[in-house]
């Protein structure tokens, strides 16, 4: 084996890595939801009937799905997505079962499930660009569902467990900087909030602190941010800033009542401490 030193050669690491097969055939269907989606007004009742009861073969569900195309049923998404999910597991079916994915999403771009199996199906074979690509063409309302899978790839967490964990971070940083460019609060928070955590985990609260106020400045209500980052303003006496983030995150409650009451304490005296 012969090792290259890309840089002296002007070439990034990138440029000699290998795409895996599904991430290249991934790439050649994604095209297909950057186009407008369908509108749907029509009703198929009786492709409705055989949907719903549809025990039998593939091409009786394809014949289904050409039925409730033709009517421009709002149904025919989430027949691609039972067809995708019928045969993902069979042999030598895996252009076939990212066609039926990408389908689903044309006809329903808002459609969480869809989305996160195809991104679980994905990881089989992570290829970072290929993650990146799925997460910037979803819609912002289903990027919350996604991040926390996205996440667990980068942990090697997932159901495949398959993603290199050096590539990790990498991952993660991408992914960030994706959500910076595309003026998404709601992903910069979560992002924010997940560095923050593994700053503090690993020592470097300087880096936990710039992680929370970044969530913070994004609009995070995680009470966890608030209950950590509030702890160290306190200590510095930074009050008013502190009650800020308290107040912001009391608006959502706390996933329990304990963490609420502990928020609520901290936020009275902040409030002391100012007046």
């Amino acid at each position: 084996m012969l090792m290259l030193d890309t840089v002296p050669l002007g070439l990034s690491a990138e440029a000699l890595e290998t795409v895996p097969d599904l991430a290249a055939s991934l790439a050649r269907l994604l095209p297909r939801l950057g186009a407008p989606e369908p509108p749907l007004a029509g009703v198929d009742p009786g492709a409705r009937r055989k949907l719903n009861t549809w025990r039998s073969s593939e091409a009786s569900l394809r014949a289904i799905i050409a039925q409730l195309t033709k009517a421009n049923d709002s149904m025919v998404g989430s027949a691609w997505l039972l067809l995708a999910k019928t045969i993902r597991y069979e042999a030598g079916r895996r252009d076939d079962t990212l066609a039926a994915y990408v389908e689903a999403l044309f006809y329903d771009r808002g459609n969480a499930d869809a989305w996160r199996e195809l991104i679980d199906y994905a990881a089989s074979a992570p290829h970072i660009p290929m993650l990146l690509n799925l997460f910037d063409v979803s819609p912002a309302s289903v990027r919350p569902v996604l991040l926390p899978l996205l996440v667990s790839i980068s942990d090697g967490h997932d159901r495949m467990g398959n993603l290199d964990q050096a590539k990790g971070p990498v991952l993660r940083a991408e992914l960030a900087n994706l959500a910076k460019r595309k003026a998404d609060p709601g992903s910069i928070a979560y992002l924010a909030a997940d560095a923050g955590r593994r700053a503090e985990k690993s020592g470097d609260l300087s880096a936990a602190i710039a992680a929370w106020r970044a969530a913070v400045a994004a609009g995070s209500t995680d009470a966890k941010v608030a209950d950590r980052l509030t702890v160290w303003l306190v200590k510095q006496g930074e009050y008013a800033e502190a009650a800020q983030v308290l107040r912001r995150a009391l608006t959502a409650p706390p996933t329990t009542a304990s963490v609420r009451e502990r928020l609520a304490r901290r936020l009275v005296r902040c409030e002391k401490a100012l007046s």
